[in-house]
């Protein structure tokens, strides 16, 4: 069964996509700079850089957001005193202090702020208003040409004067009725905004359609789904209310109003999966595993055969494997949103064909992600290198933080290194002459080996000065720092 299961609280909003029986995609909704994608702010021109024909963008958060000349588009012609991006250099088109509406594409990360746009869309069910364009784009992934040719010439007559359309999947098989509603809707989403623009400061919010539950309907929600559970009363009837507007009367039958007194999440093994997909390690039902690791410019999978030793030859056993293997990773990069550059290291298959039947399957299984993804190729060292569109964060952010100790390398200062650095205090505050006792506090494992080896030579150290020792230990054993008293 294909579920969608809505948990509602008082500090956060979450979904969780359930495609028979598993958990495969995660949606958090907090009020912070996470949930910003698609939002049209007016900002201000903090920074023109003619070198990176680039221009940073103050729009009220954190940090100034980017903006690439090739993201400007027929907003100038309109905003901007008449000028029209016709291959001029950005510091033509933009100087400091120019007041300018965008839209964000990305989240900050790290050092980096938000990629924002000009080129600004409004998102409905069956339809993308383009209100800078004046063109018509089909989803790619309505194949069948009679269907776009009859979507086309639907919205050649509908289409907005001035506007472009692009035709989202949901389209196919629906009628101008369905299209004539949504323009409408979006039209008069698109006039707001513009009223708005003379009177907004700077930094202000112009537009924002990043709810999880109109996510929910309008891009997820589908005949596929066979219910849609919600632990909230007052969502419960928003939801409804959509679907009353906007989408077929059958999917009313599908809403749940889960009432209660236990946590949803637990209920449908949510929380379950939610801290699985926050270990680097994954197990294949083939008995292989996964490591899939995420730094600052890609994300690393390394498959491994595990203990799945095989029944058959060699060649069988890591074939096995890779294709189990590349069932899986699309599952992951779904529930955990990894994007970017993806890098996987699949078992060295040493013949052509098996390399194409694990890049079949890993292609088959890409396809039900809803978010764009491309298989680059094999490269020369036998590594799958593909990318994946960066929509909002990924999972971790939600759920952990940096570890104040090793600052995010996984790995935190050895023994003997600690009791390095303690023998360099303790000899600096050995040479005090006011100071009778020296105490030392450290972890089990840093106190236990300075016993063992250092003791002797630091009390001989300290006799010949007239001076003390005392050693004391904690009881958390992982510390990595440690203390000196000094005692008169």
């Amino acid at each position: 069964m294909n579920r969608i299961i809505i948990n509602v609280n008082n500090f956060q909003k979450r979904a969780a996509i359930i495609e028979e029986g598993r958990v495969v995609e995660v949606l958090t909704e907090r009020e912070d700079e996470s949930n910003i994608i698609k939002n049209i702010y007016k900002g201000r021109v903090a920074n023109v850089l003619p070198g990176m024909e680039s221009a940073f963008v103050d729009i009220g958060l954190e940090k100034n957001s980017f903006l690439f000349v090739d993201d400007l588009r027929e907003f100038e012609e309109k905003y901007l005193n008449g000028i029209v991006n016709s291959g001029k250099p950005i510091e033509d088109l933009l100087t400091v202090g120019d007041k300018v509406v965008v839209q964000v594409l990305n989240v900050p990360r790290g050092t980096k702020g938000a990629r924002v746009t000009t080129n600004f869309t409004i998102p409905g069910k069956y339809l993308v208003l383009m209100p800078n364009s004046d063109h018509i784009a089909i989803s790619k992934k309505i194949k069948d040409e009679d269907e776009r040719a009859r979507l086309q010439e639907i919205f050649e007559e509908i289409k907005p004067a001035k506007m472009g359309v692009i035709i989202r999947t949901a389209a196919q098989g629906k009628s101008v009725y369905h299209f004539e509603k949504e323009i409408s809707y979006l039209v008069k989403k698109w006039e707001d905004i513009e009223k708005k623009i003379a009177k907004a400061k700077i930094g202000e919010v112009l537009y924002n359609d990043n709810s999880i539950v109109t996510t929910i309907l309008r891009d997820i929600l589908s005949n596929d789904i066979d219910e849609l559970v919600v632990d909230n009363e007052e969502v419960y009837w928003e939801i409804i209310d959509y679907i009353n507007a906007f989408s077929e009367n059958n999917f009313r039958t599908k809403v749940k109003l889960f009432d209660e007194n236990r946590d949803i999440f637990d209920e449908y093994n949510v929380n379950k999966e939610i801290q699985k997909a926050l270990d680097k390690n994954v197990w294949l039902d083939c008995g292989g595993y996964l490591v899939i690791e995420k730094t600052e410019a890609l994300v690393s999978i390394d498959v491994n055969t595990g203990k799945n030793t095989g029944s058959f030859n060699l060649e069988k056993t890591v074939l096995n494997t890779n294709l189990d293997a590349a069932r899986e990773i699309p599952k992951q990069l779904r529930l955990r949103n990894l994007s970017g550059i993806i890098i996987i290291d699949f078992i060295d298959m040493k013949l052509q064909e098996d390399k194409d039947l694990v890049l079949q399957q890993l292609d088959a299984e890409l396809k039900k992600d809803r978010t764009k993804n491309n298989i680059v190729h094999f490269t020369d060292l036998g590594l799958v290198e593909m990318t994946r569109k960066r929509v909002g964060r990924n999972l971790s952010y939600f759920y952990e933080e940096e570890c104040p100790m090793c600052h995010g390398k996984g790995k935190i200062k050895s023994v003997d290194s600690i009791i390095e650095d303690v023998i360099k205090d303790f000899k600096k505050a050995a040479e005090e002459k006011d100071i009778k006792k020296i105490k030392i506090t450290s972890s089990k494992r840093v106190i236990n080996k300075i016993k063992e080896i250092y003791y002797d030579i630091m009390t001989d150290y300290l006799k010949s000065r007239g001076k003390e020792l005392s050693l004391s230990s904690e009881e958390i054993n992982n510390i990595t720092g440690y203390d000196i008293f000094l005692e008169k």
